[in-house]
């Protein structure tokens, strides 16, 4: 009879050691690693969805170095327009061609000392220009309109006075016409 008792006895120990060993071995062992392969997997979405952005954005520099050539005419276009140097003298040849090609005679043109302007965050240099012209009507217009948008230097205009002089040419009225302006010259880039 004794023995019938020890031997559940001990089946009911070896199945309660057996349930212990099973805890222990999840809580310790088996537990810990779905936590870390959890985090693994995490991980790797989270690389998966970085590495997907950044092969979205290589796409997009990619295409954007296709149009890098387009990019350096602008810039070009643009330096014309505000140059990192004064270059007062091919602005003073633009201002001669402008009043050749709208048939004025340029009497005058000034050029004062440079002054520092701040526009955002960003510092730049002013020079004011003055500049005298003479002719019809119709070329001041001309002129003006070449100095405010065809020549490729910009210029802020500050104020325009325009004076018949009473002579008469052969075809119409002579006026004289001061524009007073600046023109800016951009801080140095490194290209």
């Amino acid at each position: 009879m004794l023995t019938g008792r020890a031997d559940r006895v001990w089946i009911l120990g070896g199945i309660l050691v057996a349930a212990v060993l099973l805890a222990v071995g999840w809580f310790f062992f088996i537990s810990p690693q779905h936590e870390e392969t959890d985090t693994m997997r995490a991980e790797a979405e989270s690389t998966q969805v970085r590495a997907a952005t950044l092969r979205s954005r290589l796409a997009e520099l990619s295409q954007e170095n296709v149009n890098l050539p387009k990019y350096r005419a602008e810039l070009k276009a643009a330096r014309q327009a505000l140059p990192t140097t004064a270059q007062s003298e091919g602005f003073l040849d633009q201002l001669r061609q402008a009043g050749e090609a709208a048939t004025v005679s340029v009497d005058g043109i000034n050029i004062g000392g440079a002054t520092e302007v701040t526009a955002g965050d960003v510092k730049m240099h002013a020079l004011p220009v003055a500049v005298t012209a003479t002719g019809s009507t119709a070329g001041l217009d001309t002129f003006f309109e070449q100095l405010q948008r065809v020549q490729p230097r910009a210029v802020l205009i500050d104020n325009v006075t325009i004076d018949g002089r009473g002579e008469e040419s052969q075809t119409s009225e002579m006026w004289s016409l001061v524009v007073n302006m600046n023109i800016f010259v951009a801080a140095p880039t490194g290209k």
